[in-house]
């Protein structure tokens, strides 16, 4: 009679210790894309405080991006001083009483402007720290560390979807009981106290081929000016992306092939592609390692073409859910490349990666006005077209690069 291995009780157990962990981590990535979702609320905002500025009332929306910038740079020295995951817990408290702040006292504007500033904050507290942990807790697994940080991206593709239908829900009630969405936080802050570890100093303590992994990734973007050339072209690629999504409805209602409920669901399908791309980031990395990001880019840069000349409203739903998806393809990548590295680096790459997005995010909407007096353009399809263009020629230049570098190794093997 043949031996079958022998299930022990506590394997259970440890599976699902283990699961907790890492879901109890990519909770935390529901909150990251949460700040714009109170939009819906603007103009009953403003009808609420008739004698501020719209424009005042506006940033409500936009102003969390700039306090996500200075929590990022913040979390990079309080992280030094107590630690990953208690940096991260105190920006989960700063969602959780920030966000909800609306709905207890929502009489006086500038306490509400004020909380959003918190909020912000407490996003930029966590922001980098939750895909650092990842790296540090699947440091030993590169194929299952791809996979987590494509997980998280989908997170936030998820948390977007999810919680821009609860604020619609809640909105029916008035406008700052939508503000109790935020509430999520704290369940996510006691998930996170109980089920992920400490970060400890021998998290950070690597194997020889660990190390010789990240000799050899060094030599290929460890370079302070790799990590502001990637910097560059993610903030360049971020602006056309937000841009899109500002744009889409008015282009669709420009060219007379839908309304703007159609536009609001060609949004939903951008996140859904984005939450497609984000749980299948790990094969799709093993498939084409170094060639994601041209490839990605060759893929967003023909999706945008193909709305400009698209009189399919079914054609054009299916561009945007490319468009997310390809989108969300090239950040899990980048961020993934650098946590390949040695801790400083790391920091400094993924700092500089969620800098350049807040940054790309923030200008967005500056972009059109600058094409417009460059290229002498006045309608929306010109602009597609223009960002198109720049987005194929950096895919081109991409795919000539990554080749390149591959038959470089090549040759350096060969005569090795």
């Amino acid at each position: 009679m043949i031996n079958e291995p022998v299930k022990r009780e506590g394997d259970d157990f440890f599976i699902s210790m283990i699961r907790l962990k890492t879901y109890s981590l990519l909770s935390v990535a529901l909150l990251i894309s949460s700040g714009p979702l109170i939009a819906a609320n603007i103009p009953a905002i403003t009808k609420e405080f008739p004698k501020v500025n719209p424009i005042h009332v506006g940033l409500l929306t936009t102003i969390p991006s700039l306090f996500i910038i200075l929590g990022v740079l913040i979390a990079n020295r309080v992280e030094l001083w107590i630690g990953k995951k208690k940096t991260i817990l105190i920006g989960l408290g700063l969602v959780f009483l920030a966000g909800v702040f609306p709905v207890l006292k929502h009489d006086i504007f500038s306490l509400l402007f004020l909380s959003r500033c918190f909020f912000g904050l407490g996003i930029g507290l966590f922001n980098r720290l939750i895909i650092q942990m990842i790296s540090d807790i699947f440091q030993d697994d590169p194929h299952r560390k791809a996979t987590v940080i494509g997980l998280e991206s989908a997170f936030e593709g998820l948390g977007g979807i999810c919680l821009t239908f609860l604020v619609g829900q809640l909105l029916k009630i008035n406008w700052y009981t939508s503000f109790l969405i935020y509430a999520l936080a704290l369940p996510i802050f006691l998930g996170f106290i109980f089920f992920v570890p400490d970060d400890k100093k021998k998290m950070g303590k690597r194997k020889a081929e660990t190390n010789k992994t990240i000799s050899e990734s060094l030599n290929r973007m460890g370079s302070y000016r790799s990590v502001i050339g990637y910097s560059i072209l993610l903030f360049v690629i971020v602006t056309i992306f937000i841009n899109y999504n500002i744009q889409v409805t008015p282009l669709i209602l420009e060219k007379s092939i839908g309304d703007a409920t159609i536009g609001s669901n060609n949004l939903a399908f951008i996140g859904l592609g984005a939450f497609i791309a984000g749980f299948s980031f790990g094969r799709i990395f093993q498939l084409l390692k170094g060639y994601i990001m041209p490839v990605s880019l060759l893929l967003l840069g023909i999706s945008i073409y193909i709305t400009t000349i698209s009189d399919s409203i079914l054609l054009t739903t299916f561009c945007s859910m490319a468009i997310g998806f390809s989108f969300r393809c090239i950040m899990p990548y980048l961020i993934h490349t650098f946590t390949q590295q040695s801790e400083k680096m790391a920091r400094i790459g993924t700092t500089m990666v969620l800098v350049a997005y807040n940054i790309g995010a923030t200008l967005s909407p500056y972009e059109e006005k600058l094409f417009s007096k460059l290229l002498q353009v006045n309608n929306v399809q010109s602009l597609f077209i223009a960002n198109s263009i720049i987005i194929l020629l950096i895919s081109i230049i991409g795919l000539g690069v990554v080749f390149t570098k591959g038959k470089t190794s090549q040759t350096q093997q060969r005569s090795i």
